[in-house]
């Protein structure tokens, strides 16, 4: 299943960077934090949603 979402690039705390999809609520700005959520199988892009400040995998660029 497609989920729809924000395509953009994320900058992981690992230091690598991907694409992928942001899903839930919208904040207009970038670099806020996301979290990456369970992707579906044959889905092009892991699938992230916003997180608090202090939590999650990366900076959506």
């Amino acid at each position: 299943m497609m989920r729809r979402g924000r395509k953009t690039l994320i900058a992981l705390d690992s230091g690598d960077w991907c694409f992928g999809r942001i899903v839930g609520r919208r904040h207009g700005g970038s670099g806020v934090r996301v979290q990456l959520l369970e992707g579906g199988a044959g889905e092009k892009y892991p699938t992230f949603t916003i997180a608090d400040a202090k939590a999650g995998d990366g900076f959506a660029l």
